[in-house]
């Protein structure tokens, strides 16, 4: 079924048509092509918050430009740093976890709801800390500086352990 197209007029400012003419986006070249594509977007995010899986691929192409000059600079001056490879990779988790969590506002959130969010928080959190903490087994990481995690990591340690003779 297609849909009858109807004709709209707006005003914007003359800095958001420059913007627009400026915009690129595949398979639009005039500004209504790309004023549609931008709508088409905005459905996209507003319908793909409510499950998880259309959340974290919307997070994974949102961070992608990031990663991707990352990664280009990092090539360039031959450098790479695990930790900040990790917690790109973490972000989008994150984000799509709580973005798909209580998408719909009008979602009535009981306190069962709250625990499974914190669950889902708090494993994710301590996944990323693990991650870290792996990197902390030797003195020298493979970060753009080798002491990052090394430097840190005792008084991590020192609560960690705290935190242990508390429980016991």
């Amino acid at each position: 079924m297609t849909s009858k197209m109807v004709p709209i007029s707006i005003r914007i400012s003359q800095a958001d048509v420059e913007f627009i003419s400026q915009l690129k986006v595949t398979g639009a070249a005039t500004p209504s092509d790309k004023v549609r594509a931008i709508i088409a977007e905005a459905k996209r995010r507003s319908e793909g918050m409510e499950d998880y899986r259309s959340a974290f691929q919307m997070m994974q192409e949102l961070f992608q430009p990031v990663r991707e000059h990352i990664r280009a600079a990092e090539l360039d001056m031959s450098q790479h740093s695990e930790l900040v490879t990790r917690l790109i990779e973490w972000l989008p988790d994150m984000s799509a976890y709580l973005l798909s969590t209580f998408a719909r506002s009008e979602q009535d959130i009981g306190e069962q709801d709250l625990l499974d969010l914190e669950k889902g928080v708090t494993d994710r959190i301590f996944r990323l800390i693990e991650s870290v903490m792996q990197m902390g087994v030797t003195r020298k990481c493979p970060c753009y500086d080798p002491t990052a995690v090394s430097q840190h990591i005792r008084p991590v340690l020192e609560l960690a352990n705290a935190i242990s003779q508390q429980s016991n």
